[in-house]
């Protein structure tokens, strides 16, 4: 998953470095209001992902993070227990830190992100 990556340290500089999201999950509450078989719906809760920081040199670390999202969305039960749904979310897993071995110097990257989905659900 791409996102927004802001570094200091190496990551800053020209020598620069590549960071990537390799998992991202979320649990979530959501809050709407059912109109018919519309549910307009607003979402929050927390994000996790493992943030993964290669600089140049080739080397590499990882760091588990657990940050925050919200956003919202639009459901429509369109059969029986079937619905689908889109809904936007936007992510921020704070800051990761890169040690000094792997970037030469101590550097800290943010992650951020903005996503949508669309899916497809059955209640049973």
């Amino acid at each position: 998953m791409d996102g927004t990556t802001i570094g200091t340290g190496i990551c800053a500089g020209a020598i620069g470095c590549e960071t990537r999201n390799r998992w991202f999950a979320t649990t979530r509450g959501r809050i709407g209001y059912a109109w018919d078989r519309w549910l307009p719906f607003l979402t929050g809760g927390a994000a996790f992902g493992d943030i993964k920081m290669t600089p140049n040199n080739g080397l590499s670390e990882t760091d588990i993070k657990v940050g925050w999202t919200v956003g919202a969305g639009l459901e429509y039960a369109f059969m029986g227990a079937w619905s689908a749904k889109l809904e936007y979310l936007y992510a921020d897993l704070g800051k990761a830190s890169c040690s000094t071995p792997t970037c030469t110097t101590a550097a800290d990257v943010t992650y951020k992100a903005n996503l949508v989905r669309l899916g497809v659900n059955y209640r049973f």
